[in-house]
């Protein structure tokens, strides 16, 4: 499961600005974190990055620098960190994708850590609401559709209660730190 977020340059803001958030770094060395980190849920090509690098300049979240290389680097500015960190304090909505759910966690770190806390509960209580409703729909469905139709409902609830019990370990580890 990987997402390219080529189509997504909302998401692929926020992904730059997160990388931005602790270093300078040109377009080539986020392409490069991203495939050391968060490669195995979200990555996208030069292609979009640099496009999306001059959209943040532009708009005032990022200036460039001439890196040692001679190359263009970027750095965050308090616009781009107030921008970021508000995309990184909205509660995650469970039902986009696993990795829109991953690319806010990866940065996490960002937060104070009560603010990451209160989050994942919440996450945690929407998943656990999502359950219910399913565990009601497929008692339904089990008496009016076929099969097939059941064992997605039931893939579903399989997959939102891992959810559940991965989300409940990462906030017990959040917690302990």
């Amino acid at each position: 499961m990987l997402m390219t977020i080529e189509g997504d340059e909302n998401m692929l803001r926020y992904v730059l600005l997160g990388f931005l958030a602790n270093n300078s770094l040109t377009g080539y060395d986020i392409k490069q974190a991203m495939l050391q980190s968060t490669s195995n849920f979200i990555k996208a090509n030069l292609g979009s990055i640099y496009p999306t690098l001059e959209r943040l300049e532009k708009e005032g979240l990022i200036a460039s620098i001439s890196a040692r290389n001679g190359k263009k680097a970027y750095v965050i500015n308090e616009a781009g960190m107030d921008a970021f960190i508000e995309w990184l304090s909205e509660p995650i909505e469970f039902m986009k994708s696993l990795e829109d759910i991953l690319a806010k966690v990866y940065f996490y770190g960002n937060l104070p850590k009560e603010k990451a806390v209160e989050l994942l509960e919440e996450l945690i209580n929407n998943i656990n609401k999502r359950i219910q409703s399913l565990i009601s729909l497929e008692a339904e469905i089990k008496e009016t559709e076929g099969f097939y139709e059941a064992s997605t409902i039931n893939f579903g609830l399989e997959h939102l209660k891992f959810m559940v019990q991965w989300f409940e370990r990462l906030l017990r580890e959040v917690k302990l730190r």
